[in-house]
């Protein structure tokens, strides 16, 4: 490399090293970068690189390329796809220069490599929230929205995570409905916004409070009765009586819950700790359910894999007026075979 093409290969090699800290320190602090501010442009290419040292990076290998998206005005213009050495994700960037000076760089969408590369990883993106880019208006009423999400976030999400009690969760829920009344009720298909992360976490919270107050007789309910079961077509109509009740809380609620110590985790990216024993009825009803559900449907499941994949791509509903995935569903199948003398073995989807 010549002296010309120095301060370009300086910013590729702590590209390729995932040095955040020298970048930061060579990058033009005067330029934009994607449309948005050096710090908030770094501050998505550091959680990229901290993605590519969770999956096992300890660098990442440079291929030149260019925009391939015939209706993108940046088609044709160069860049690089950094591909991490040991996990094969990867990230794809314009580079545009003049001579050696870079004067900006942004996430591409459709990246052709010169080289062909196989067996590539995930793919990482570099996201600016709207109201980071440099051309966005911030009115007094977009900083009002800002700090209440930003008060109401504070009080719920802390280092190390807060334990909740049932009766804090509604209070939090109750206190802030005027700050999301302000902002506007969270929407996956909008852009996102500084206040993006409140928006969606209140809408979560929101969620699990008005499930556990509907359905907290039920839990109560369904607990006593699984302590009594015996056999196996006890289980059987216990799932069956409660499986729409397990099935009206959302999956992220149903699924990603861990038991440390006493308290239920949620939300392991921003983690709160929820204990008390209204949070202890809720989660024996979930472990209960999900422990034993997948072998029993294992067993009446009534079509084999190939069938079960053509009605989920059909909608996963069925003239039983259900939902495929349910036991309750399959039983009805199999009642309705059984009627026209035909039986239908158990265990099919391991056939």
């Amino acid at each position: 490399m010549t002296a010309k093409s120095s301060y370009l290969k300086t910013i590729l090699n702590n590209f390729a090293s995932m040095n955040i800290e020298n970048l930061r320190l060579f990058l033009k602090d005067e330029l934009s970068y994607q449309d948005t501010t050096k710090a908030v442009f770094l501050d998505g290419v550091e959680s990229i690189f901290e993605a590519h040292k969770n999956s096992g990076d300890t660098q990442l290998k440079i291929y030149t390329g260019n925009c391939g998206s015939k209706l993108c005005a940046n088609c044709g213009k160069k860049g690089y796809r950094f591909m991490g050495n040991n996990s094969r994700n990867f990230l794809d960037l314009i580079f545009e220069t003049s001579g050696d000076d870079i004067t900006d760089i942004y996430y591409c969408k459709r990246f052709n490599t010169h080289v062909e590369l196989d067996k590539l990883g995930l793919k990482g993106e570099i996201e600016v929230n709207r109201d980071e880019e440099l051309t966005y208006e911030k009115t007094p009423e977009y900083w009002s929205k800002v700090y209440a999400a930003d008060e109401a976030w504070s009080e719920i999400i802390t280092t190390p995570p807060r334990v909740v009690s049932f009766e804090e969760l509604g209070y939090w829920v109750d206190k802030n409905a005027v700050a999301d009344s302000m902002i506007g009720s969270y929407d996956f298909t909008e852009e996102q916004m500084k206040w993006s992360p409140f928006s969606s976490l209140y809408a979560n919270l929101k969620n699990i409070r008005e499930y556990i107050d509907s359905c907290l007789d039920e839990f109560m309910q369904a607990n006593k009765e699984a302590l009594e079961i015996e056999t196996e077509q006890e289980l059987v109509d216990w799932i069956v009586k409660y499986e729409d009740v397990h099935a009206a809380a959302s999956l992220e609620f149903k699924y990603t819950w861990n038991n440390e110590n006493g308290s239920y985790k949620l939300f392991p990216m921003n983690p709160i700790l929820f204990c008390d024993p209204i949070f202890d009825v809720t989660f024996s009803f979930f472990k209960f359910f999900q422990d034993h559900f997948d072998d029993i449907f294992l067993k009446y499941s009534a079509y084999i894999d190939d069938e079960n994949t053509i009605l989920y791509n059909n909608g996963g509903s069925s003239s039983f007026g259900v939902s495929h995935f349910s036991l309750k569903y399959h039983l009805a199948h199999r009642k309705a075979q059984e009627d026209v003398g035909t039986e239908v073995p158990f265990y099919l989807k391991r056939r």
